[in-house]
């Protein structure tokens, strides 16, 4: 049986928006609906989702890639930044979580909606999911991409970058799927309902 969640996330985030910086606090609700009988699989799905939002998009500047030289200054500061394919609208974040999301979790977790609202675009909700149509929009690789990846490195010169494999990098942070953990698959069937034990903290116990 297919279990359907709701699981909500708050972060916060810098956006350069028509030549200024400002940051930006950002309230998202994601519908979601296991799909899978392992309750393993359905907590990794879960944590790879808080890892992503609280340890990558949180407090890193979310930036047109049009701006190639803002995105260098920021870059050589130090700085993280979050690339779009146009100015980072909530609109258009939300858009962008909905893609990575389900990128990240990998069929493993279906995302079904992804809602967003922040403090600077005045609480308006915005609701992405399968049926919207964005025929106009040529969504980055990055966005397709089950790694943590969040930016345009064509875009940047430098050398922090690692290229790593995808599943090595979650394998790094112990969120591999079981199956990729293990040295021998599991082959016993499966059988009773999916059931979930998630552990809704973050995974920095100090945030």
């Amino acid at each position: 049986m297919n279990v359907r969640l709701q699981y909500a996330i708050n972060f916060t985030a810098g956006i350069f928006y028509d030549g200024h910086l400002q940051m930006n606090n950002y309230i998202s609700k994601i519908y979601m609906l296991t799909n899978t009988p392992d309750s393993a699989a359905n907590n990794i799905a879960f944590e790879r989702i808080k890892y992503f939002v609280y340890n990558q998009l949180d407090s890193s500047i979310f930036i047109n890639s049009e701006n190639e030289e803002q995105c260098q200054k920021y870059v050589d500061a130090g700085l993280s930044i979050t690339t779009f394919p146009g100015d980072p609208v909530d609109q258009l974040v939300g858009i962008m979580l909905y893609y990575k999301l389900k990128a990240i979790t990998e069929e493993q977790m279906i995302i079904g909606e992804v809602e967003i609202s922040s403090g600077l675009g005045d609480g308006l909700i915005y609701i992405h999911g399968e049926s919207e149509t964005t025929d106009e929009l040529i969504p980055p690789q990055w966005w397709n991409s089950a790694d943590l990846v969040h930016c345009d490195s064509t875009l940047i010169e430098t050398d922090k970058i690692v290229s790593m494999h995808q599943s090595s990098v979650w394998r790094e942070l112990d969120l591999a799927w079981p199956d990729i953990e293990n040295d021998e698959p599991n082959n016993e069937p499966e059988t009773g309902n999916t059931v979930v034990f998630a552990d809704f903290k973050k995974l920095n116990d100090t945030e």
